[in-house]
């Protein structure tokens, strides 16, 4: 009739597969959730430092003599807004040149768009600057380029004024 065999205590080869296969479902939303990590450190890493030379620019601009404004933007009207002179802000250019240089190395689709801004407050009577606000808005792209679209447009917008301690209110 029947033999009795005996059973080894081990896995066939369906058990095996099976746990690999199930292993391997396990194992790809960490996979996932790793490289989405990993993308979001890089851009608030930019976000983190386009910010960072932004209030770089504003400081630098902030230690120029009040008198260096008045003689360039001295005829500006109370609350014209104007292009800060690239003279007022030498090293934070070159700093920002440099971060371009180098995120274009890593990525070949990086873009940095820089623009400073400033505007002018007087008291009428004395036509006196007696504030300046500085914003600087940068614009850049991330995991992409401007060209062809694919990348996300990220903008950074900081903003201080600087007020004249000689002026006459």
């Amino acid at each position: 009739m029947f033999k009795n065999y005996k059973r080894k205590n081990g896995a066939t080869l369906i058990e095996i597969v099976m746990a690999i296969l199930i292993l391997a479902c396990a194992f790809i939303p960490i996979l996932r959730l790793v490289d989405y990590g990993s993308v979001n450190t890089a851009k608030i890493s930019n976000y983190a430092r386009a910010t960072r030379l932004a209030q770089e620019l504003i400081e630098e601009c902030k230690h120029i003599p009040f008198k260096a404004y008045k003689d360039t933007y001295g005829e500006l009207a109370d609350g014209d807004e104007f292009e800060v002179n690239e003279d007022f802000y030498k090293e934070t250019k070159k700093s920002i040149e440099a971060f371009m240089k180098e995120e274009a190395k890593n990525s070949k689709e990086f873009f940095l768009d820089v623009k400073p801004t400033l505007k002018v407050y007087k008291n009428e009577p004395y036509n006196q600057i007696t504030e300046v606000w500085f914003k600087v808005e940068m614009t850049f792209f991330d995991m992409g380029n401007k060209d062809n679209g694919k990348g996300e447009k990220r903008t950074i917008k900081v903003s201080n004024a600087y007020h004249n301690p000689e002026a006459i209110y």
